[in-house]
């Protein structure tokens, strides 16, 4: 009798950690995720800050100044819209997540009830 009441306990806790589990899951692999793209972005910006660096180091009278200046116009161009391309990635990396963490919620909610209708449907055929 004790025996069915724990291993009854038993499902009902593993069935209610289950979706903590998968909630864990999917956040850790959106960190990694998120991680990856980050250190991904902080390579791509070092890249253009060195390039220009290296660009500013060849000016060395006033026609390569020149060039270089003309130049920074078309550097900022590619930068913003390499801004602008991040940052769509980054908001369609956290829409993923968002979403995936919704339909856990909602299978967490029908999980729940589900415990609840069996824990009525048990305790009702128990005083019957």
């Amino acid at each position: 009798m004790y025996n069915d009441i724990f291993v009854s306990a038993q499902e009902q806790f593993d069935k209610l950690a289950a979706p903590a589990r998968k909630f864990n899951n999917v956040t850790l692999d959106h960190m990694a995720k998120l991680v990856d793209y980050q250190i991904s972005m902080f390579r791509s910006y070092s890249e253009v800050a060195i390039e220009q660096m290296r660009a500013m180091q060849t000016v060395s009278d006033s026609q390569s100044l020149q060039a270089y200046v003309n130049a920074q116009g078309e550097a900022a161009k590619s930068l913003s819209e390499k801004v602008a391309k991040d940052t769509t990635e980054l908001v369609e990396l956290q829409r993923g997540y968002a979403e995936e963490v919704q339909k856990l919620g909602e299978e967490s909610v029908a999980t729940v009830s589900n415990l609840d209708v069996t824990k009525k449907g048990t305790a009702s055929r128990k005083s019957a």
